[in-house]
């Protein structure tokens, strides 16, 4: 049986309760309307190694606490970018529940942010001029047996899953573009996308320069195998200090549905949005793509072939 999981990266502001009911229109919109935009602008990027605030730490304790005693495990707690901006994320598990864990997440984060005179904002640019929040959908799709279609594997056979998977969600990407920009276009995520902080609204596919050359290589006649995702040494540029490891790709933070090792994340979708519609749009036009990949197969076309076809006929769509 096939499945999809998914490991939201929920981002939010925290602010004083008073601070919020001061201001009619962040009450009344979500997002401030008037105001004087920052020195820096969205380049104030220190709070991401900033000590976490007092008052919002304690936020974060209790409201992982709270998920805890509900059944689930947040794995990751830190700063954002802009100031009064952090983030929480789950054990990934899959997509269906981790939808709707999300959803009592936000709940729960309203609830306990009250109780300490805090006011937790989800809309994607509640302050002009300085970085939005998002809602990265980790997204990937598998077996209940824990085969990985994005993950590249050891042996040949994984390999070859791994080419043909990203295939047909290049395939998918390609031929429904609309309807995955669709499912995060939103008045708060319009305002986001296409910032410093956000993936641009086209949606575009990243699998890395590496597999992108694989990719021009299997186009031009090449073997679907030959990629190896090896991890490299990365220099440091100091003579007193050792190579670091470093990814098999480069993890690209400005595009929207980049390649993170086992999975793609889905960069775009806007951090008030249930997650749960955008999973189901990249579940559908997964499946699009191995429904078209069966009729080539169907039809008696090699899998090298087949597999070829749906690069070449949705090149376009990869871009890095």
């Amino acid at each position: 049986m096939i499945h999809s999981f998914l490991g939201w990266e929920q981002e939010f502001f925290v602010i004083k309760a008073e601070h919020y009911r001061a201001r009619p229109d962040l009450v009344n919109c979500g997002r401030t309307l008037v105001g004087a935009l920052p020195p820096r602008n969205q380049q104030a990027d220190l709070n991401y190694f900033a000590p976490v605030p007092t008052s919002a730490s304690r936020l974060l304790f209790n409201v992982q606490a709270k998920m805890l005693s509900l059944g689930v495990a947040m794995a990751v707690v830190h700063n954002e970018v802009a100031p009064a901006q952090h983030e929480m994320s789950p054990i990934y598990c899959q997509a269906t529940f981790s939808s709707d864990n999300n959803v009592l997440f936000m709940e729960v984060c309203t609830i306990e942010a009250e109780k300490l005179g805090l006011m937790v904002l989800f809309h994607e640019k509640p302050f002009a001029g300085i970085n939005g929040s998002g809602k990265h959908a980790n997204w990937s799709v598998g077996t209940d047996t824990g085969l990985n279609f994005f993950y590249p594997g050891k042996t040949d056979e994984a390999r070859l899953l791994f080419v043909t998977g990203i295939a047909c969600l290049a395939y998918g990407l390609c031929q429904h573009n609309e309807l995955v920009r669709c499912a995060v276009a939103h008045a708060g995520n319009d305002h986001r996308l296409g910032a410093q902080e956000a993936p641009p609204a086209i949606i575009s596919l990243y699998p890395g320069t590496g597999f992108e050359a694989h990719v021009d290589a299997i186009i031009k006649g090449g073997e679907l195998l030959g990629y190896k995702a090896e991890k490299k040494k990365q220099g440091t540029g100091c003579a007193a200090s050792m190579d670091v490891e470093a990814n098999v790709e480069d993890r690209n933070r400005t595009a929207p549905f980049p390649f993170c090792g086992n999975r793609f994340e889905f960069r775009a979708v806007g951090s008030s949005q249930n997650c749960s519609f955008p999973v189901m749009i990249c579940n559908t036009v997964m499946a699009s793509g191995m429904a078209h990949l069966s009729k080539l197969l169907e039809k008696g076309t090699s899998h090298r072939d087949a597999v070829a076809q749906l690069f070449k006929e949705n090149r376009n769509v990869i871009f890095t």
